[in-house]
């Protein structure tokens, strides 16, 4: 019994070792479950299988060749195929698998602070580091109508963060702006889901509540909580009758069993 219960951690070590006498860096790939150990011995066994057949065909064309073209390192985070292979043949090779984006940036690119950019400059300048981060394999996919020099700041600070890199072939990042967290959100008054969902701290204030760094720009009136709940109801009411009219699922799966009219 106590050998069994043993076996997994012994496991887990053996693996870790083939990895360390590999020369190769789990943390750089890989998501840890401690408290799973089954299911991380699974990932690794299966991680430390794909290294092997890599090494043995030499290359991504080969290997998909042989294993089937839609053949994916299993590396964490999953990003796009581009993107996995890429950062899976730099970890092969000991080479770092994230920056930030700030680092990534052509080299002859200026990041200037936005204080010192002048508002008749903001636009221009807003162009100039958009066209950077897209040079660099990035995206940007923000609402419209938002204040330039609030994407300026929002777009700087979110180079700064450290990433996985994207492939020179794309699959990188692409910056939307949205946590889920509508009362926190910069992009509120120019989105859709900000302006029809209903929150606590909403109701809290009064109206619908915006981030303080909005309030040179934009302020909600006191009518805006009725709209907010008179849109909220509606979209519940949409889902419920969704959830009505698609009937309950068979033994648990994911695909829906819709009542035919």
């Amino acid at each position: 019994m106590l050998h069994d219960d043993l076996l997994p951690y012994r496991q887990n070590l053996a693996f870790k070792k083939e990895f360390e006498l590999l020369g190769l860096d789990l943390a750089e790939v890989f998501e840890f479950t401690p408290l799973d150990l089954d299911l991380e011995n699974s990932r690794l066994e299966h991680l430390l299988d794909f290294v092997k057949k890599y090494q043995q065909y030499g290359s991504q064309e080969v290997m998909e060749l042989v294993e089937g073209r839609f053949c994916f390192p299993p590396i964490f985070p999953g990003i796009s195929p581009e993107s996995d292979w890429h950062r899976f043949k730099l970890w092969l090779n000991g080479e770092v698998t994230r920056k930030t984006i700030e680092e990534q940036l052509p080299t002859a690119f200026e990041v200037k602070d936005p204080s010192i950019v002048p508002d008749e400059e903001l636009e221009t300048e807003l162009e100039r580091l958009l066209d950077a981060v897209f040079s660099a394999g990035y995206g940007i996919a923000l609402n419209e109508g938002i204040p330039p020099r609030i994407v300026y700041g929002q777009v700087l600070e979110w180079i700064g963060h450290t990433v996985e890199l994207s492939s020179p072939d794309g699959g990188g990042w692409t910056f939307d702006g949205c946590t889920g967290y509508c009362p926190g959100c910069f992009q509120r008054p120019w989105c859709e889901t900000g302006h029809s969902s209903c929150w606590p701290e909403d109701e809290k204030a009064g109206k619908m509540q915006l981030p303080g760094e909005l309030k040179d720009y934009v302020s909600a009136s006191p009518q805006s909580l009725d709209i907010l709940r008179e849109l909220q109801a509606k979209e519940d009411a949409e889902m419920k009758k969704f959830d009505e009219e698609r009937g309950p699922q068979e033994d648990g799966t994911e695909e829906w069993k819709f009542r035919l009219n």
